[in-house]
């Protein structure tokens, strides 16, 4: 059976077992794909889809090219033996993408990803969790189907970019309350490369600049935002960020996400977990080897001076 891989996120591309299938060159056809393998698990009407297409037609028109192109979508996802199941599951009235039918979708395991930490805080988080959030926002290449500007697909940008600033603002916070403060400042970054305005991220390179000893970068990140803010909204900083300045500028900061949080140094990304763990399961062989030899020597102190002497 034929294993379907697409990339939604930058340009629209699909393969069929690691080949680039070359029959889906139609606009039409590509994006009747994307929006039910967005949907996939749902069916969609044939009206609505129809409608959704081709809104500018006549009704008539419309379900005309709706059937069109669903046949050229069929033809050319259809199995070479004709052997296997159908990739679509077809009626008169419900279109959907077939279940059983294996298409890996980046914007689908981006949103799964996504769906499944949202709800964590920072401090449930942990170094699996992490190198989720980093997978996640690796498959984000690029905006959803850049260069398609029909309303349901820039609704639908506007949504998984939403995602990916909320993936990059958990990656920051796990960063910063591991004190892995430089590569908190990369995804910040990256953050401000797709909002200038989000003085969230602004607020917390201001935190990290500081936390690595670079106050004089944690001062000059505020007039950034400053200038961000006053050139995209018209607004000053809010008085969290005004305060977080006047904080930074006496010198007086402490991160309160690092409190209770060993620091981790090993969640550089493109380690392996298992490489983490080790080091880990490192240090904290090192801190019993240290218990064993204060407690040895306390005991050696008590032999040497009783204490009713």
């Amino acid at each position: 059976m034929s294993t379907f891989t697409v990339t939604l996120f930058g340009k629209f591309n699909i393969m069929r077992s690691g080949q680039r299938m070359a029959a889906i060159r139609s606009r039409k056809v590509q994006e009747l794909l994307s929006y039910l393998l967005l949907y996939r698990e749902h069916p969609q009407s044939r009206e609505s889809l129809s409608e959704l297409l081709w809104g500018n037609q006549s009704p008539a028109k419309s379900k005309k090219y709706l059937r069109q192109t669903l046949w050229l979508l069929q033809s050319a996802l259809k199995d070479e033996g004709g052997l296997g199941s159908p990739e679509l599951l077809v009626d008169n009235e419900w279109i959907q993408i077939n279940p059983s039918i294996e298409f890996r979708v980046d914007a689908a395991k981006f949103e799964q990803i996504f769906n499944l930490l949202n709800g964590k805080a920072i401090r449930e988080l942990n170094l699996a969790d992490f190198k989720l959030l980093q997978k996640a926002v690796h498959l984000y290449k690029g905006d959803l189907l850049e260069g398609w500007y029909q309303d349901w697909c820039m609704t639908e940008r506007e949504r998984f970019e939403i995602m990916y600033l909320m993936l990059l603002d958990k990656l920051v916070q796990f960063c910063e309350a591991h004190r892995n403060y430089e590569t908190g400042l990369t995804y910040a970054a990256e953050i401000l490369r797709h909002d200038q305005a989000y003085e969230r991220a602004h607020r917390q390179m201001m935190r990290l600049y500081f936390l690595i000893g670079d106050r004089t970068q944690a001062l000059r990140q505020y007039k950034r935002c400053v200038v961000a803010l006053r050139n995209e909204l018209d607004i000053d900083p809010s008085e969290e960020t005004m305060q977080l300045y006047e904080k930074i500028r006496s010198d007086r900061f402490v991160s309160p996400l690092t409190d209770e949080m060993p620091p981790v140094e090993s969640i550089q990304p493109g380690q392996s977990l298992l490489e983490t763990l080790q080091r880990l399961v490192n240090f904290s062989n090192e801190l019993n080897q240290i218990q064993v030899r204060v407690q040895k020597e306390i005991t050696d102190i008590r032999h040497t001076f009783p204490a009713n002497q």
